[in-house]
């Protein structure tokens, strides 16, 4: 990358590969003035390379992203960024199969940061425990550590997430039966209380 011929070469060898990293974590149109913006960083400080630049690209890219999103005021969780992206003719096993990354995409959202990246550069960048500890500048080991903690973490959010779903589906099940046979509990309760109020209230007045 130290003249500019290399440098466009570097360019199409990991341009495409640097916009899907920015497009899964900004909507789309953010992601393609980021991908400006990543490489021009790198051309300035393209001195600093060393060994494979698409892992330092990426490294590029993820503060890139920070800013992005410190500049919008908000993050984009990424199950906003798969329901934007995802395919309405999808056939019906991949749509269960989307269904299920959705469920491990707002799972993720829950994870601090450092945690959420570790995992996403291992499972959706396809990095190794080297590549991914550049990418967030620590040691291998450092990062090893993260990897671990970061899987314990999302299992605990997965159990929560179902968990969760089965309570939901629970209380749906309770209103459904409610308002089939007259019996629901917050408008039958409702009732009942108003009746033994009314009654009082009668009884006071009978007796005056």
């Amino acid at each position: 990358m130290d003249d500019w011929a290399g440098f466009e070469a570097v360019y199409r060898d990991t341009s495409v590969s640097v916009l899907r990293y920015l497009r899964r974590r900004l909507p789309r149109d953010q992601a393609e003035d980021a991908l400006s913006e990543v490489y021009l960083t790198a051309w300035r400080r393209r001195a600093e390379v060393r060994g494979e630049p698409l892992p330092w690209l990426y490294g590029i890219a993820r503060m890139t992203v920070a800013n992005s999103v410190r500049a919008a005021g908000r993050s984009v969780r990424l199950h906003e960024l798969m329901v934007a992206s995802a395919d309405e003719r999808l056939a019906a096993a991949a749509e269960h199969s989307a269904l299920d990354r959705m469920a491990a995409a707002e799972a993720l959202d829950r994870l601090p940061e450092p945690a959420r990246e570790a995992l996403l550069l291992v499972a959706w960048e396809g990095l190794d425990v080297r590549q991914a500890a550049r990418v967030m500048g620590c040691s291998r080991a450092a990062f090893s550590v993260r990897l671990h903690r970061a899987r314990k973490l999302l299992d605990r959010a997965l159990a929560e997430s179902a968990t969760d779903e089965v309570g939901e589906e629970e209380r749906e099940e309770e209103k459904e039966e409610g308002a089939a046979d007259g019996t629901g509990r917050g408008k039958g309760a409702g009732a009942a209380v108003g009746s033994r109020s009314g009654g009082r209230r009668q009884q006071g007045r009978a007796r005056a």
